[in-house]
């Protein structure tokens, strides 16, 4: 099954010594089920690359895949340290995610989790997409 959704994704920057970043992106998308599965699939512009990104969902675990101007594979474990991976133009660089905090309802996905580039932590994120069938 396969629905058209608004989306409005928030998400927190927390860095050491530096001021927290709220960025917002509403957006259009789908929202696919199959198998127990749902996933979220959007595009958005960051300066002049379309990233098109697909959040695979289950009840306890994530995976938010993007490609186009960047490749970039972040999954996520409630309490566990998952890798993932980030290819850009300027190489390809290896990510550590550890979810503090991850829930997934009907018209909501939020996770709050430190981030590692390599072995240097990089901060605390926090990310919630809000999705509803549109009209």
């Amino acid at each position: 099954m396969q629905k058209t959704v608004t989306i409005k994704l928030t998400t927190t920057i927390r860095q050491p010594d530096m001021e927290e970043q709220v960025m917002v992106l509403e957006s259009h998308g789908t929202l696919t089920e199959k198998n127990e599965l749902r996933y979220l699939q959007y595009a958005e512009q960051q300066d002049e690359l379309e990233i098109r990104t697909t959040v695979k969902l289950q009840k306890d675990e994530a995976v938010i895949m993007r490609s186009g101007g960047l490749q970039m594979r972040l999954p996520f474990l409630l309490h566990k340290e998952q890798t993932g991976n980030l290819t850009n133009e300027q190489g390809s660089f290896m990510l550590t995610t550890k979810a503090h905090e991850l829930s997934v309802s009907d018209t909501r996905f939020k996770v709050r989790y430190d981030l590692a580039l390599g072995s240097d932590p990089v901060g605390e994120y926090e990310m919630e997409i809000q999705f509803m069938e549109a009209k």
